[in-house]
This record gives C-alpha cells, sequence and structure tokens, in this order.
C-alpha cells in the first residue's frame, strides 16, 4: 500500500470547490506541486507524522508547466525553467481543483491543521502548526479573520491552513 499525503487548503474548503469527503471513501483529486516557498520561518515548521515535503517523479512538459508523474500520482508544477526526466522536490502534493492533475485514492486519514502565530516574551514571532483527526472534511474552516474576544497579554492568532489527507493510492 502507497499512502500519500495531500494537502486540501483552506481557500479550497471555503470556496466548496472539492466534493466533501470522510474516512475510507474513493475520491479523484486535481493535484500541484507547490515547492517549498524559502521562507525558513514557514519551511521549518513541524510537520505532522506522517507528511513528507520530498516528491520522488518523472517531470515531462505540460503546456507551459511541467507534468509530475510519481508512484500512483499524477500533478502539474510550475517549473522555474523547462524540466525533463527524474526530480527529486521539496514541496507539497495540493488540492487544485481548477488546474491540477488527476490522482485517485481511498482516504486514510484526514487531519485538520491549525497554524498559530504570537509573539514570545523577547517579542519573537512564533509559528506553531497542530493536526486534529477528523472524520470528514469539514464545511468551513477558520481563516483567522474573526477577532478573538477578549484581551490577552499576548497577540495569539490563529487560523487553520487546510486539511492533510493521507490517500491510499492504486485502489480502482
Amino acid at each position: 500500500m502507497r499512502s500519500l499525503p495531500i494537502l486540501l487548503p483552506a481557500a479550497v474548503i471555503r470556496a466548496r470547490a472539492c466534493p466533501l469527503a470522510s474516512i475510507r471513501q474513493i475520491r479523484t483529486w486535481r493535484l500541484r506541486f507547490v515547492e517549498r516557498s524559502g521562507n525558513p520561518t514557514l519551511d521549518d515548521l513541524p510537520r505532522p507524522a506522517g507528511w513528507s515535503d520530498v516528491v520522488e517523479a518523472s517531470a515531462t512538459p505540460h503546456g507551459g508547466a511541467v507534468a509530475l508523474h510519481g508512484d500512483g500520482f499524477r500533478a502539474v508544477w510550475d517549473a522555474p525553467r523547462p524540466v525533463t526526466g527524474p526530480v527529486r522536490l521539496r514541496g507539497d502534493l495540493v488540492v487544485d481543483p481548477l488546474d491540477g492533475l488527476e490522482t485517485r485514492g481511498r482516504i486514510l486519514r484526514l487531519r485538520l491543521l491549525t497554524e498559530t502565530v504570537r509573539e514570545d516574551t523577547a517579542g519573537e514571532r512564533v509559528v506553531a502548526l497542530t493536526a486534529r483527526d477528523l472524520s470528514a472534511i469539514p464545511k468551513a474552516v477558520d481563516d483567522g479573520s474573526r477577532e478573538a474576544a477578549g484581551d490577552t497579554a499576548l497577540d495569539v492568532r490563529t487560523r487553520d491552513r487546510g486539511v492533510l489527507l493521507d490517500v491510499e493510492l492504486g485502489v480502482a
């Protein structure tokens, strides 16, 4: 069994641009590969267990982009240069219902990813990412746009980044 971590962004959930699903259901996802940003604050966040940022695939031209064909998945990649052949990349496979390439699989696990940003006592910005198990993709997520009620000693902001899907590939 090959499992693949896929990020379903909060923006896609808010736009209701993907079908609701629960654990054990088989779904087809349109995927895009997004390279790591190079921002050490975001790239160094500890990831939940099983969420790897390394993708190995074969790259072929696909219009103005590159198609990645991996072990049981396909994704489109906006490569910074023309690429053909085997590649090993750092980044995330992200659901892109408009422009991604189709990959089918059974949902093994769903986790809501919540980002918390606060200032520590020295005034430094601290970012943490937490994961909470779900039984189904939520109909709505908290994007952090609402102000928290009450005053706190430290400025703390939270927002849901999306849902991490662990998908079993190669299912009929």
